[in-house]
């Protein structure tokens, strides 16, 4: 039995705070420049896929599902968390889609249809199984684009051990080798594995204006993206 972790309970708190989350809500600039960046990958991989469908898993407070939905219009976007007062506020904000509660472990025992496209966007390192979750994703889905914090950073590993806010959500992160190997074994065919971004989610104002400037420039050398970008952005398929 996969053990659920506690920071459901932070995330609750979390989301009556700020009506949302913190990051979506209540933004600070660096955290609108990261999302913009990882937005902008996630819509060039969804634009090369073509999907009918897609699923946004962990969707949290509905602000990116609705992304998704007003940047691909005809496509079916629906959502879902385990968090019970997020689904409560992406219900509230976004009527025409659909959102749902739901333990990502028993996801073939709630989902009975079978859809073009899953995004895990920032989730996997929140889960106590993040493989065994992905494992179960791909029984209901063929196309499945995973962003996740990069952890070939050793400035991230360093704040993942030292933050209150990543330890109270109990954040760890992986390695591209491990990602590798991880899909390797739940028989998912790596097409594009991408390393983007600069900038933290809670960084500096005046520096994460300077990153943005020069991350298009940054982004071009492989060893520094590979060792100190932000996020990996990978797209799979069973």
């Amino acid at each position: 039995m996969i053990k659920v972790k506690k920071n459901v309970k932070q995330f609750n708190e979390d989301v009556l705070k700020n009506r949302g989350y913190f990051y979506t809500t209540n933004a600070p600039v660096s955290s609108v420049f990261a999302n913009k960046r990882i937005s902008t990958e996630v819509f060039k991989l969804i634009s090369k896929i073509k999907p009918q469908s897609v699923l946004d898993i962990g969707c949290g407070d509905g602000i990116y599902t609705n992304e998704i939905k007003l940047g691909f219009p005809d496509i079916e976007v629906s959502g879902f968390d385990y968090s019970e007062e997020a689904i409560n506020v992406a219900c509230n904000n976004y009527k025409d889609m659909k959102f749902y509660r739901m333990d990502i472990y028993k996801i073939e025992d709630n989902i009975h249809k079978t859809y073009d496209l899953c995004v895990i966007r920032g989730l996997l390192h929140h889960l106590s199984d993040p493989f065994g979750a992905l494992s179960e994703v791909s029984k209901i889905c063929k196309n499945i684009i995973i962003v996740e914090p990069n952890g070939n950073n050793p400035i991230l590993k360093i704040i993942e051990k030292t933050s209150k806010y990543h330890i109270e959500h109990e954040e760890q992160s992986f390695s591209s080798k491990l990602f590798k190997s991880k899909l390797s074994e739940n028989r998912l065919e790596i097409e594009e594995l991408k390393f983007i971004g600069f900038i933290p989610y809670f960084f500096n104002p005046f520096l994460a204006k300077v990153i943005w400037k020069l991350q298009p420039v940054l982004e071009k050398v492989y060893i520094l993206k590979k060792y100190f970008g932000a996020q990996i952005v990978i797209y799979c398929k069973r």
